[in-house]
């Protein structure tokens, strides 16, 4: 079936300027011409590289999360080990990567469940999501300016955290609901 649904825009560069270059992110403001209005318009995009998020899942139904605080909303969050592809690094490697520094598993297995774009009116960035198991333990390797403790959530807890909107970070929902919509219905 061919997909009419997401095809790609027409518009022309007009013009491009990074206005701001930091260790994580880029912005870039643009202006657009587009063909169909016959109109300028304006954009800013944030450049911030692609990530991974696992669901680390043991052999006794329980999630490994992390609590870490997030600085921009101000509270310590709940979530899965997650963390940027490398360069040169695929997201397999990274997902493998990510799993043993943040929470000291190695996985015996791992699925890529599915690509998610987290902020498409402004960034470029895309998430992979995989799924872990055959969970073998390890040591975590926490980067220098990580604060995270490990948690193990048993699934049924989880089900009644969504309920509770005691999870709501967008990676974490969409990677929730995609497990108990098609793996464990």
């Amino acid at each position: 079936m061919e997909n009419k649904l997401n095809y790609d825009i027409d518009y022309k560069v007009l013009d491009k300027k990074m206005v701001y270059q930091g260790k994580r992110i880029s912005v870039e403001e643009l202006h657009y011409y587009n063909k169909r209005k016959k109109q300028i318009i304006y954009r800013e995009h944030v450049h911030a590289g692609n990530a991974v998020i696992i669901m680390p899942i043991t052999d006794n139904n329980e999630f490994i999360m992390i609590r870490e605080p997030r600085t921009p909303i101000g509270k310590n969050v709940l979530a899965f080990p997650a963390g940027m592809i490398e360069i040169g690094e695929n997201s397999n490697d990274a997902a493998l990567r990510e799993l043993e520094e943040e929470i000291g598993y190695k996985a015996g297995c791992i699925q890529k469940l599915r690509e998610v774009y987290p902020a498409i009116g402004y960034s470029d960035e895309k998430v992979t999501i995989y799924i872990a198991s055959k969970l073998i333990k390890t040591q975590t390797h926490f980067d220098e300016t990580e604060d995270i403790e490990v948690v193990k959530v048993k699934i049924d807890d989880v089900k009644e955290m969504l309920n509770n909107n005691d999870i709501n970070t967008s990676s974490e929902l969409i990677a929730l609901f995609h497990y108990f919509m098609y793996i464990n219905k």
